[in-house]
């Protein structure tokens, strides 16, 4: 049976008046933090001493809040790109994965990754390729002791596969003239997504992400790892702690869940920054990032805010390395190189655009891979067929039906 649409026409209703009411309260909050961003732009012993005390007063493990990287630029500076550099090298990678499913023929989990280098300024071709990981359980057996099902460690896995074959290209391109920017899809303040029983595998993959970062800091690259539609409320947590000194205010409230009242620094710097503009650079607080910069030092994760778009107000957040962050004009290049790839598409890097299209491993692709496994099995006498849960899925899913009333 089709979805019923007609049936949540009273929900759907509810949840568009919702959307407007917080929406216009949204707009005023926004309001109200930009102008104390603005007021205290460059109020930098006001906005130190606060963060201080807040956090000698809180719980550190719960806090996370922004603090300038440097005084150069006021909090609510809006920076124009700098000049492009003359040469550059782009490298990005995405990945994909195919969950292993019970009901098919074999058991297999495949992740695929996407490498897509892009040379700025020489007249080059891009070159783009993959790298594929096929896992079973026979070779899992060996290596890990067990063949992985859970999606979730998969999914973990799959990124820290994205950073290592990153760090190996971003090595691999280290004679090319001019800088290399090493690109990653996601936040580099990485933390793996729990489950049941993948807190070991968490530890191990976070220690390899951090090797990772550092050896690319050691083949001289740039690392950056870039956010769509990001959630934190960093700089708002900045903003909030300046009343921390106030009579009534409770510092703890400090480590809610919901002190902004859904607002993010995006709704805030979505207010600043004009198409191709981005923030001033701010150090990541938080228990985390203690955990980054005590492995090394030079990892201490910092970002700023940036909008891509030639019109809109899709406002993006850059990570950073602290190492790149201080380096003198690595942000300002990277600012650059960054305008320049959103150019090409409008409002997201092509480098990593193109880094996600060649990763994914479509259904096509899927079958494929089926057929060949099917064959390679065929030869050594094996025949194995898929349950009949999954036949019933693959004839609904083609658009046909097994059974009429």
């Amino acid at each position: 049976m089709t979805l019923e649409i007609e049936k949540l026409t009273a929900d759907i209703e509810q949840m568009a008046q919702g959307t407007r009411d917080r929406q216009q309260e949204r707009r005023d909050l926004v309001q109200e933090a930009l102008a104390r961003l603005r007021s205290h732009g460059t109020d930098w012993t006001a906005v130190e001493a606060a963060l201080d005390r807040a956090l000698q007063q809180v719980n550190r493990k719960r806090f996370r809040a922004a603090r300038p990287l440097d005084h150069e630029e006021p909090l609510d500076a809006a920076i124009d790109p700098g000049p492009l550099p003359d040469t550059a090298t782009l490298v990005a990678t995405d990945g994909s994965q195919i969950l292993p499913n019970r009901h098919a023929s074999y058991l297999y989990s495949l992740i695929n990754i996407g490498v897509m280098i892009y040379y700025h300024g020489g007249g080059r071709t891009p070159r783009q390729y993959t790298e594929a990981q096929l896992d079973y359980p026979d070779r899992a057996a060996g290596e890990r002791g067990r063949f992985e099902e859970n999606a979730a460690i998969i999914n973990v896995l799959r990124d820290e596969a994205e950073m290592k074959v990153l760090a190996r290209s971003a090595w691999e391109q280290r004679h090319e003239p001019g800088p290399t920017l090493a690109l990653l899809d996601q936040r580099l303040l990485y933390w793996p997504v729990s489950a049941a029983n993948a807190e070991s595998e968490g530890v191990r993959v976070l220690q390899a992400w951090q090797q990772a970062m550092s050896e690319i800091r050691a083949c001289e690259a740039w690392l950056a790892g870039y956010i769509v539609r990001p959630r934190k409320d960093s700089v708002l947590t900045l903003l909030a702690s300046l009343s921390i000194d106030e009579p009534d205010f409770d510092p703890e409230r400090l480590t809610g869940r919901d002190l902004h009242r859904g607002l993010t620094d995006a709704h805030l710097f979505a207010e600043l920054l004009e198409p191709g503009q981005r923030s001033k650079v701010f150090v990541d607080i938080s228990a985390h990032n203690e955990d980054f910069a005590e492995n090394d030092p030079a990892n201490e994760v910092c970002f700023f805010y940036f909008n891509p778009g030639r019109a809109g107000r899709q406002i993006a957040r850059i990570d950073v390395p602290i190492s790149v962050a201080r380096e003198p004009g690595a942000v300002s290049a990277m600012h650059a190189l960054l305008v320049d790839q959103c150019d090409i598409l409008g409002d997201y890097p092509y480098v990593l655009a193109r880094a996600d299209e060649i990763a994914v491993v479509g259904r096509r692709d899927q079958e494929h891979l089926d057929a060949f496994i099917a064959t390679a099995m065929a030869r050594q006498g094996l025949v194995d067929e898929v349950t009949a849960k999954q036949s019933s899925k693959e004839i609904a899913r083609a658009g046909k039906s097994r059974h009429q009333v």
